[in-house]
């Protein structure tokens, strides 16, 4: 599996949660991480309240040109969070760091946006020197990595698994 492919699926776990309970089905490899074993968590919430899907609408615009969710499966996807304030506010200040790094920067690429969105994704679950290595970035320069991760402020939460 390629780490375009697992980034996807890191994405995916991300949003539909952090906090709601994965089933993850061994595949008898030893020592595999089997992503696409992975199966999504059920809606927590019917519904979601006006503030939470402004902030949720914020989120999915900010990421749109690097992200290809929908609204609609975003917002499904937030349903599936134990605690979606909780997870609003990380895409939040992700959304925050993306923001400040890319404003004023018209001629900035789209692979840099996303290797952006992809670093960004992975600081908030690990550590910088952790982000970094999983990123595989070709096209950001160092100084660009440490811009971006100088805006993200919040201490990594990893994704939690339950067999």
């Amino acid at each position: 599996m390629n780490m375009k492919t697992i980034y996807i699926v890191i994405h995916k776990i991300l949003f539909f949660t952090i906090s709601v309970l994965f089933f993850f089905s061994c595949t008898g490899r030893s020592g595999s991480d089997d992503t696409q074993s992975l199966v999504v968590g059920e809606v927590v919430h019917d519904t979601l309240n006006t503030e939470q899907i402004d902030k949720i609408k914020e989120i999915h615009n900010t990421f749109v040109e690097v992200d290809s969710f929908s609204l609609e499966q975003t917002i499904n996807d937030f349903k599936r969070d134990k605690n979606p304030d909780n997870e609003i506010s990380i895409w939040l200040s992700m959304a925050k760091a993306y923001k400040k790094f890319t404003i004023n920067k018209p001629k900035l690429g789209l692979n840099k946006k996303k290797e952006a969105y992809r670093l960004i994704l992975m600081r908030s679950m690990e550590s910088e020197s952790v982000a970094k290595e999983k990123s595989e970035l070709k096209f950001l320069s160092d100084e660009e990595v440490k811009e971006i991760l100088g805006y993200y402020d919040l201490e990594a939460k990893p994704i939690t698994i339950s067999k």
